[in-house]
């Protein structure tokens, strides 16, 4: 996950930005135009923030406040500390009455774009999804946006990131009032699946410490209005790296159980939809596939194989697995969908040249898989809508996904 410290002091703007207004009033308060390197330098006709704007009784003010201390930290120089690990914290929680009014909307087909764990930072809170780049995943076909839950570990329990936790709920007000469903998945361990990982000293010890962010998070969602909500993100990954809980065959029993009591715990408090994710199905036994279809409403089956050193051919082979698992799926009464497909991990600040340069060919290949799966899938995911600003085939992508998802 990329480490991005943005120090917004939206608390603290009131005392940052407005007392250096009053420090620098002679001088033309929030300079604009030459010299630069000004405490608190503005270009000419951005908007600023007056005194008391900030950090704003709206969400939508909160937006624009943490927008402009994004691009002037200058002006925000000072924070406001808290966190559970001690780490910035900056935007308000929205206000009960804006809550209070959130319905849901689901599409006909999840046309989905997983922002994930990119808008988020493990060292410091994240950002809410700008209205600029919800406007430009809006015109690009997407229906839905997928974030998520952080969570850590406090004792013997896993709880939220109260750093993040501000920026998810923000982010899922400010998403929805662009007309998107929300699709909001738990982070298993922090983060993404990452080799070497721990989730405890025994599944014993981790089942209740996760269940209890199970509980916790499930309320919220549903208290939120979230479409769409996913306990179990990829926990065949996880698993496969905790060798010390015993034989294969045994983590594979965890596994089973791990899919099915999350889900059950969840459905105690979220009304919503279930989607569970599962990766390389094809080589999972049959009792962990069965356990994944159970207690949900849509079986979501991930697949993004690596695509430098691989042909083509050996590429297209991964794309078996939408059929494999929608045949599953469909044994079990449950539609299922492609829940992501991604070319490079999030954390990869550039993915390379051969990447870049195949993005549109080996899409397709995702694309063209998809369409020709029966039953027919009921939604497609694309991590995530910066590979679109790739050159030389980001734009050529992006088209193409607008087309596919015109056919979907």
């Amino acid at each position: 996950m990329k480490k991005i410290i943005l120090f917004l002091a939206l608390i603290l703007l009131i005392s940052g930005c407005a007392k250096q207004r009053e420090e620098f009033q002679s001088e033309e308060p929030f300079q604009e135009g030459p010299p630069q390197g000004s405490p608190c330098y503005v270009p000419p006709g951005e908007w600023h923030p007056e005194q008391g704007d900030c950090p704003g009784t709206t969400t939508e003010m909160r937006v624009k406040c943490e927008e402009f201390c994004v691009k002037h930290p200058d002006c925000c120089a000072g924070r406001q500390e808290g966190g559970s690990s001690g780490r910035s914290t900056s935007i308000a929680l929205p206000e009960a009455e804006e809550v209070s009014k959130l319905t849901r909307n689901y599409p006909t087909v999840i046309k989905c774009i997983n922002e994930g764990p990119n808008i988020y930072s493990k060292t410091g809170p994240g950002s809410v999804i700008s209205n600029e780049k919800l406007e430009k995943i809006k015109e690009s076909g997407f229906n839905t946006i997928q974030i998520y839950l952080m969570g850590e570990w406090e004792g013997d329990k896993i709880v939220f990131d109260e750093t993040n936790k501000p920026v998810l709920l923000n982010n899922i007000i400010t998403i929805k009032k662009h007309g998107f469903a929300v699709w909001v998945a738990l982070s298993t361990a922090g983060g993404p699946p990452v080799p070497g990982v721990k989730l405890g000293e025994s599944y014993e010890s981790f089942k209740p410490a996760f269940l209890n962010l199970v509980d916790i998070s499930s309320e919220l969602m549903e208290q939120y209005k979230v479409e769409y909500f996913t306990v179990n993100n990829e926990p065949d990954k996880y698993f496969a790296e905790q060798t010390s809980w015993g034989s294969k065959e045994q983590v594979n029993n965890y596994l089973a159980d791990f899919f099915i009591s999350t889900t059950l715990s969840a459905k105690q408090k979220f009304k919503g939809k279930q989607i569970n994710k599962i990766t390389t199905v094809r080589q999972h036994p049959q009792s962990v596939i069965d356990a994944s279809l159970k207690n949900i409403d849509i079986a979501g089956v991930d697949v993004g194989p690596p695509m430098e050193g691989m042909s083509l051919d050996e590429y297209k082979e991964w794309f078996d697995d939408y059929q494999f698992y929608a045949t599953a799926a469909q044994k079990k009464g449950i539609s299922w969908m492609n829940a992501e497909y991604w070319q490079y991990d999030f954390d990869v600040p550039d993915p390379g040249q051969f990447i870049k340069n195949n993005e549109l060919k080996y899409a397709q290949v995702s694309f063209d898989a998809y369409l020709k799966t029966t039953p027919k899938g009921v939604g497609y995911t694309w991590n995530d809508f910066s590979a679109f600003e790739q050159e030389p085939n980001g734009e050529n992508t992006r088209l193409a996904i607008k087309n596919f998802f015109s056919k979907i």
